[in-house]
Parts: C-alpha cells; sequence; structure tokens
C-alpha cells in the first residue's frame, strides 16, 4: 500500500513539475514576442508609441479611419449631416482634439482653418456682336 501511495505521489509531483515547466515558457514567450501564434496581440507587450512628425499630432490605435479625426471642411459645410464612420481600425497619427486637419494635411486650429476657394469654370467667350450664325 505504502508502494502505490509513494508512486502515486511521484506522478502527481512529475506531472505538477511539467505544468509548470509549460507554464513558465509560455509566459516567457509571451513577454518576448509581440504576436502571439494566433496572431492576437499580446496583452503584455505593446510596441512603444510612434512619434508623428507634424504639429499637434499624436499617434492612435484603432481608429476610424475617417472618424478619428477633424478636417477643415467639415466647418464651411453648407448642410449639418451626421458623420458615418467606417469600422476599420488604423494605427497612425491623427490630430490632437481641437484641432482640425487642413488641405496641406497639417492640423491646425479651427481659426487657422481656410475656406476652400474654389476655382470658376471656364467661360466661352462668343465674338462682338452675339453668337455665330
Amino acid at each position: 500500500m505504502t508502494k502505490v501511495t509513494t508512486a502515486c505521489i511521484l506522478v502527481v509531483l512529475a506531472l505538477c513539475a511539467v505544468v509548470l515547466l509549460a507554464s513558465a515558457q509560455a509566459s516567457s514567450q509571451a513577454l518576448a514576442a509581440p504576436y502571439g501564434v494566433s496572431g492576437y496581440p499580446n496583452p503584455y507587450w505593446r510596441p512603444t508609441r510612434p512619434r508623428c512628425r507634424g504639429r499637434n499630432e499624436v499617434f492612435m490605435y484603432c481608429q476610424s479611419s475617417n472618424c478619428g479625426e477633424f478636417s477643415c471642411s467639415i466647418l464651411f459645410r453648407w448642410v449639418y449631416s451626421p458623420r458615418i464612420c467606417n469600422t476599420d481600425c488604423v494605427n497612425r497619427c491623427f490630430c490632437k482634439p481641437g484641432y482640425y486637419r487642413n488641405f496641406k494635411g497639417r492640423c491646425v486650429t479651427p481659426q487657422r482653418c481656410r475656406k476652400p476657394v474654389f476655382a470658376p469654370l471656364p467661360t466661352r467667350s462668343h465674338p462682338p456682336g452675339g453668337l455665330p450664325e
């Protein structure tokens, strides 16, 4: 009976050692790699936040490509229309809150946004005296 008990205890200890060893390897791999085998982001590792080149920009993770920031053109709309946002997830530099992206791609205050100027359509010039017959 004591031999069976000793054998069972040894088997349980061996199993515990294998489980601990496997979990230690998995956690060290999780800390070292940005993405697991499945491709999903690892919650324990996050890459350093990239710096943005433009002034008044901040890098944001997983934002809608068209609703992550405002553009100057929204200030000059004739009619209010609600924003329809894409459900995509992009990681890039966006304008800080309170800033708008102008037509040159820079983040500016609303006071620095310029109303877009549209070029006049070319007109057809006719000779003096009216239209030719």
